[in-house]
């Protein structure tokens, strides 16, 4: 009555939008919840006022994941929907058949599994009994610093010590009258990326602090790659139209000569 559900009893599910369903791997959490906004309405006559809604029920999953495996998430950029489940205590189940990803992001660094996150808009009622348990796990592939490569300016004779990779897809539901969930959930382009690579200094300066508004945008060519330590493709990750919009050179008397470039792309 008083146990407790431990991390080797949970497990969560994905599936649809051409992804069989299967069970994520390299999972370090999960938050599921939903928020309703409500307003105090005051009326005449009434004292106690009147607990009424405030707008539609925001229902969100974010997972925070390592990149050990081939992620099927990064496909689910397009139109469609997906469904999902966290499963427990083998017969339990708690999850959504209408979500889609609003936002997903990896970061790499010297010495450190990359890590994705992820964020799903939950469009249908998050309840119990929906269940998308599929396979287990497929085969893990843990990368290594040498095996993740980056390729952005300056990068040939520079010491890449770590990236942020992200994007955002925009979605917008249409509800009724008569309806609690959207009658369509659209997508709205474009897709807005973003990445910043932080580097070590050999020979590079920063850009003159005008180039952006005097030179040619969307020239640039941001790229990363990650494979497992034995050379398995994991993921391929670009920035589309890529502008570098700002640089951040960091010295200090106790360590090397750093410089970050950010740099904003979209689809």
């Amino acid at each position: 009555m008083f146990g407790s559900k431990l991390n080797y009893e949970s497990h969560f599910f994905i599936s649809g939008s051409g992804i069989a369903p299967k069970e994520l791997s390299g999972v370090n959490s999960i938050d599921i919840g939903y928020q309703n906004a409500a307003n105090t309405t005051n009326l005449l006559g009434y004292q106690n006022g009147v607990t009424t809604i405030g707008g539609p029920t925001s229902q969100t999953v974010s997972l925070s994941r390592y990149l050990i495996y081939d992620d099927p998430i990064l496909d689910l950029t397009g139109a469609s929907d997906v469904m999902g489940s966290f499963n427990y205590d083998n017969n339990a189940s708690y999850g959504f058949e209408s979500g889609y990803l609003t936002s997903y992001s990896v970061n790499c660094a010297v010495g450190a599994i990359p890590q994705i996150n992820t964020s799903l808009s939950v469009y249908d009622e998050l309840r119990s009994g929906v269940n998308a348990s599929g396979d287990a796990p497929q085969a893990i592939y843990v990368p290594s610093q040498g095996s993740i490569t980056a390729t952005c300016d300056n990068t040939t004779t520079n010491r890449v010590i770590g990236f942020d990779y992200a994007l955002e897809v925009v979605r917008k539901p249409y509800y009724t009258i008569g309806s609690e969930t959207p009658i369509e959930v659209k997508y709205i382009p474009p897709i807005k990326y973003s990445a910043s690579v932080q580097i070590e200094v050999d020979d590079v300066f920063l850009e003159s602090g005008y180039s952006f508004l005097t030179t040619g945008k969307e020239e640039k060519s941001v790229s990363f790659a990650v494979n497992g330590r034995n050379g398995t493709p994991l993921q391929s990750l670009t920035i589309p139209k890529a502008s570098l919009i700002s640089e951040q050179l960091s010295a200090s008397a106790d360590g090397s000569v750093r410089l970050t470039l950010n740099y904003a792309g979209h689809s």
